[in-house]
């Protein structure tokens, strides 16, 4: 019997085959580098050469574009997008060196009103002596000074800002309300701001709303924002709504004309409800609103302001007195005597182009609501 060599004890014993399947070699990806190089400087000739046309035809047309949309968009997008800068932004914090003219808000959302800067100046408040059947209660004219830039509301309040303060603050309106109905004008005891008689949607002026609810919302949006809103002075008011202009409307003293400037009783009014206007006096011309219009559906005057003429009377701080003597002449709210009622401009949907005149005023209890009254608010500018 052979012994066993120890060197081969001293082996390891063989190992078995791998049978395991090889794996397919796979190269790493090329870095970003690697492929972008080629394109910008690709060999003459070849699939890199058509890639590197192709991509400088792609950047030409995406210049193109970029010029497109700065002459597109001024025409497209909406003004209150488009009036929102970085630069009206940072100027809000001091609106005071703002220009006349400028306009700017407080906040961003929706609810916070567009206001223009009007510039200080003199005017001459009332009606003058030819103007057709002046009322005993425009004069006697007398010379205004608005010492100081005021900021004014480029529109009135709407029923969507409206609707924002009362869902926020849960405002309470008593019902009732003097609004058309089938049998014309009447008080509705349902009849509220979000209840009017008549269609509207957020874009148009809130109606059926009183001196103490226009109060209310500026004290609101005076809180919200840390600035000081409020109503205007009748003598701001007549100011805003002239612009600079002595005639009986801001646009001239053609009361036919007045369709492309405002909402007021017209052909669309008479030919919709002629039967329940019987007697009424109506523009000869057509505005396409039977009822309010949505605001800054009219021509702006002058100073860029919109329905300072029809579609909602506006309440005003002033109480009402019979004439203008000893009316103050510093622009200042003429708040002694007897306030039993508070002054309301400019004239609604529903009333004659002679209610709408600049100079045109009318006394009203201070809970008076009607399906024609609304607001605007001034900001006061340090």
């Amino acid at each position: 019997m052979s012994m066993p060599d120890p060197q081969e004890l001293d082996r390891p014993a063989p190992r078995p085959p791998d049978r395991t399947p090889a794996r397919a070699y796979r190269a790493p990806a090329p870095r970003l580098r690697d492929r972008i190089l080629p394109l910008l400087y690709p060999l003459p000739g070849g699939e890199s050469a058509t890639a590197r046309s192709l991509l400088g035809v792609a950047f030409g047309l995406a210049l193109v574009l970029l010029a497109l949309a700065g002459v597109v968009a001024p025409f497209v997008v909406p003004d209150a997008v488009r009036q929102w800068s970085p630069a009206s932004a940072q100027s809000v914090t001091d609106a005071g060196q703002l220009s006349p003219g400028s306009i700017f808000r407080d906040c961003r959302d929706e609810s916070c009103p567009w206001l223009v800067v009007l510039p200080p100046g003199r005017f001459v408040m009332g009606s003058a002596a030819g103007e057709a059947e002046p009322k005993p209660d425009e004069g006697p004219q007398h010379e205004v000074a608005i010492a100081a830039k005021i900021a004014v509301m480029q529109h009135e309040v709407t029923r969507g800002q409206f609707a924002a303060f009362v869902k926020e603050t849960k405002y309470q309106i008593k019902a009732a309300c003097s609004t058309l109905t089938g049998k014309g004008f009447a008080v509705d005891p349902k009849g509220a701001w979000n209840s009017v008689g008549f269609t509207q949607t957020d874009q148009h002026p809130v109606v059926c709303v009183d001196w103490n609810d226009a109060r209310a919302y500026a004290l609101w949006l005076s809180q919200r924002t840390g600035r000081n809103y409020r109503l205007l002075s009748e003598a701001e008011w007549e100011y805003a709504a002239r612009a600079g202009s002595q005639t009986p409307y801001a646009f001239g003293d053609r009361a036919n004309e007045i369709c492309s400037y405002g909402n007021v009783a017209d052909r669309s009014l008479k030919d919709a409800l002629k039967e329940l206007l019987k007697g009424w006096v109506f523009a000869d011309c057509s505005d396409g609103n039977v009822y309010t219009a949505s605001v800054k559906s009219f021509k702006a005057n002058a100073f860029g302001l919109y329905d300072m003429l029809g579609n909602a009377w506006e309440w005003t701080e002033d109480c009402y007195h019979g004439n203008y003597s000893n009316a103050p002449g510093d622009g200042s709210a003429w708040v002694d005597g007897n306030c039993s009622q508070r002054i309301l401009r400019g004239g609604g949907w529903d009333d004659d182009p002679y209610k709408a005149r600049s100079a045109n005023r009318f006394g009203s209890a201070p809970g008076g609501r009607g399906s024609g009254v609304g607001f605007r608010l001034a900001r006061t500018l340090p």
